[in-house]
């Protein structure tokens, strides 16, 4: 499969390939090399000459069935027996030892959330709750994102690289958007042609009807697909309008919802403050059940590629680059490139071009003018370096600008002379952040700072990719090993070839933090490498990319952080299912404190594995539900809850649409009203159902009359209706049963002073009134 890599827009995994031949007996021919003498069971068929030649070599029976006798013997054994024909036959079922579904889920605690364990109490399978993949599409005919009835599990596909027209979604203008129904009925012609965005889903959403295994974290949330475009111009606020589209769709049904970003660019500010991060925080604030969550990236292994600077003004400070001969598909062969940025605040230096020999005495070769870093705010600067004798070393344009509170610098270098090394140098006071690297097709950095005092090393960290993903609201997650390895669909054992990590550990590719103000990312790490999940069928159907599919043949492998992403996003599902109000914050807190170490971790928090392993069942455990409601009335023209954070009221068990405040006006023919509240945490209560018909204003009063009022000890009720019961009610709900001591007249001697409404029982209903008891 092709792996979709543009000058700053990187998907964040790679599907990994590998074919072996066939084996016999799926997998037999393996385990007989393997172990060839390790004594397992076997089965053969219960027929007489299998029975004389058990009883001939003394293999003592262990059970049988109808059809088969149990053994237990090597494989050697059954090998040579069936070579010499004194064996019929045998049965040999390759199905090796793995927990239900991925491993991500037992390695993170989820199947104990679905079956509701620990105190849980219920089960929570993403019910009610949409998650939204902002990827290269999805293979929805995949059964995995079927429900059991056959219908497809997706709500809305907004395709964004479709042609623009007047059918486009709006606000946003652009693609093209298909609701369930039009996929349901065929109309849908998008799909995922890259294979990532499906097992992306699948890791999050799939709920393993193809063949029951591989079940996602959350297979019973409902799916919307964005599939994003990364030939659009200002690709970051598309996928900023991606998260508006699915938080739009969600409100309009009055569901929760999580999006996951398993993308990003490894290029920019780096602290949550560009543009499309903005917006993305701005909709997390908006309102509570919003919640999302990105893949940190895979750039851990890429070597140094950042490099901080803190200039001063007694001599200047450099880091030394490399030409890269090769060059890149913008910008040609050698050249250097660099993306540099600052708080505005700190952009207080001033900046040059030199160039050195290389070692052993680096000797200086020339330099360009100095210039202040903001002195010329929205305009090229172009300088050339010579060197002292006049020949031309290279050619500089420098594009410098202002990102809101951020300063950006972007330099371009043409390298006349290939085989030296070039400084980048700053002297005055402020800070900056610098990211540069050949494995991003641009150029390499040279690490060896000579004899130099002020060379500054560039350094492994803040290799985690930019905007979303280092915004303080949005759940950044690593990457650690899922598995060693599994069964492919020839029936072959794989293992990656060189990685060698166990699982648990994080992958040496996991990118690493902290932001660029110092916040602690990832977040949070979970299962990413060696992951089984939904393919795209053009990928399962064809067998020469049998080395990357499980022996089940409907399940892909892939890892990388955009496969633990979803992970952890299907674990917000959970989370907001059971507390559908809860905020990205209680979400963060809750995952941060629950979050665990293992042998591998070392002290948390830190850069690489953020605050430790994802624990779900303890996450959802932080969640505290408040106390169940209660309903009060002035029985006529409102109902009122007991105070909490949120309300939703309802009728006769149906929602009341919009009412979602502590007070509810009602109006005749009045029912059964009951209120659902969230506490700070998100969580419902419900109400026990307050029934309210007819008062007694509503009635002529010679129907009923009630007096005294105010009253101290009894109370007459004169009616020409049959009297079934008399009680009264506290204000705050509770219900008492008056006795009858006369004709009409009941006790209220062991009533308490206060104010009652009076609740009369009759064959033709149920009249009320408030009475005083002084």
């Amino acid at each position: 499969m092709a792996r979709l890599l543009q000058i700053s827009l990187l998907l964040l995994l790679t599907v990994i390939f590998s074919t072996r031949g066939n084996a016999q007996k799926f997998g037999f021919s393996e385990t007989l090399r393997s172990a060839p003498d390790r004594i397992t069971t076997f089965c053969v068929p219960g027929n007489d000459q299998n029975i004389q030649l058990l009883n001939t070599e003394g293999i003592s029976i262990k059970y049988t069935t109808g059809n088969w006798i149990f053994i237990s013997a090597t494989p050697s054994w059954v090998h040579a027996k069936m070579d010499s024909g004194q064996l019929s036959d045998f049965f040999f079922e390759f199905a090796p030892p793995a927990l239900m579904s991925d491993s991500a889920r037992a390695h993170h605690f989820v199947n104990e959330v679905h079956a509701g364990l620990g105190g849980l109490g219920v089960g929570y399978t993403g019910k009610d709750v949409i998650v939204g993949y902002v990827d290269t599409g999805l293979d929805f005919d995949h059964l995995d994102f079927r429900d059991a009835n056959g219908n497809t599990r997706v709500l809305r596909y907004w395709d964004q690289s479709m042609p623009d027209n007047s059918a486009s979604p709006l606000p946003y203008g652009y693609g093209y958007a298909w609701n369930e129904t039009q996929i349901n009925n065929g109309l849908c012609t998008s799909t995922d042609n890259n294979a990532h965005g499906t097992t992306v889903t699948g890791q999050g959403s799939g709920n393993g009807l193809a063949n029951g295994s591989n079940k996602g974290m959350a297979p019973d949330s409902k799916i919307i697909i964005v599939e994003t475009d990364f030939t659009r111009q200002n690709w970051t606020l598309t996928v900023a309008d991606a998260c508006d589209y699915v938080f739009k769709v969600a409100d309009t049904l009055g569901l929760p919802a999580v999006v996951n970003l398993s993308l990003g660019s490894y290029f920019g500010s780096h602290d949550g403050n560009d543009p499309a991060a903005e917006a993305i925080e701005a909709m997390l604030d908006e309102k509570p059940g919003r919640i999302v969550v990105a893949a940190a990236g895979n750039a851990g292994a890429q070597g140094k590629h950042h490099q901080q600077g803190n200039p001063t003004p007694a001599d200047t400070n450099f880091v030394w680059f490399v030409n890269n001969p090769f060059g890149s598909a913008a910008f040609g062969p050698n050249t250097v490139f660099f993306d540099l940025w600052a708080d505005n605040a700190d952009a207080t230096w001033n900046f040059a071009m030199g160039v050195n020999l290389q070692g052993p005495n680096y000797q200086d070769r020339g330099r360009s003018n100095f210039h202040g870093a903001t002195s010329s705010i929205g305009t090229v600067i172009y300088d050339t370096v010579w060197s002292y004798s006049g020949n031309r070393l290279l050619t500089m344009e420098v594009y410098t600008g202002y990102e809101g509170s951020n300063y950006n610098m972007q330099m371009l270098c043409r390298i006349d002379s290939a085989n030296l090394r070039y400084r980048f140098e700053t002297t005055g006071s402020g800070k900056y952040d610098l990211w540069s690297g050949e494995w991003l097709g641009y150029n390499n950095q040279y690490w060896s700072g000579g004899p130099y005092l002020n060379y500054v090393s560039p350094d492994t960290l803040q290799s985690i990719v930019s905007s979303w993903n280092c915004s303080e609201k949005v759940v950044t997650v690593g990457n650690m090993r899922n598995r060693l390895g599994h069964i492919d669909a020839n029936y072959n054992q794989y293992y990656p070839a060189t990685d060698l990590t166990p699982p648990g550990k994080l992958s040496p590719g996991s990118s690493k933090g902290p932001t660029r103000h110092n916040l602690f990312k990832p977040d949070v790490v979970a299962a990413g490498d060696v992951s089984l999940s939904a393919g795209p069928l053009w990928f399962i159907n064809n067998p020469s990319y049998n080395g990357a599919i499980d022996s089940g043949g409907m399940h892909v492998r892939n890892g990388g952080t955009s496969m633990a992403s979803p992970v952890v996003a299907g674990i917000a599902a959970l989370y907001l299912e059971r507390c559908p109000r809860a905020t990205y914050q209680d979400f963060l807190n809750d995952l941060h404190s629950t979050a665990f170490a293992n042998a591998f971790t070392g002290t948390l928090p830190n850069n690489a594995y953020g605050y430790g392993l994802t624990h779900a069942q303890n996450t959802l455990l932080e969640q505290v539900f408040g106390p169940t409601p209660t309903v009060t009335s002035d029985w006529g023209t409102s109902v009122s809850s007991s105070a909490a954070n949120g309300y939703q009221w309802y009728l006769d068990g149906t929602i009341l649409e919009g009412e979602t405040g502590q007070d509810l006006l009602v109006s005749p023919p009045y029912g059964s009203y009951q209120v659902t509240t969230y506490n700070s945490d998100g969580c419902p209560s419900i109400s026990a159902p307050f029934v309210l018909t007819a008062s007694l204003d509503e009635n002529p009063e010679d129907l009923i009359l009630l007096y005294p009022n105010p009253t101290k000890e009894s109370i007459t009720v004169s009616t020409e209706e049959e009297i079934i019961a008399v009680l009264i009610q506290d204000m705050r709900g509770q219900e008492i049963l008056l006795k009858q001591v006369s004709t009409g007249t009941y006790d209220l001697q062991h009533v308490a002073s206060g104010t009652y409404v009076v609740k009369v029982l009759t064959g033709k209903g149920t009249y009320r009134s408030k009475i005083v008891r002084l």
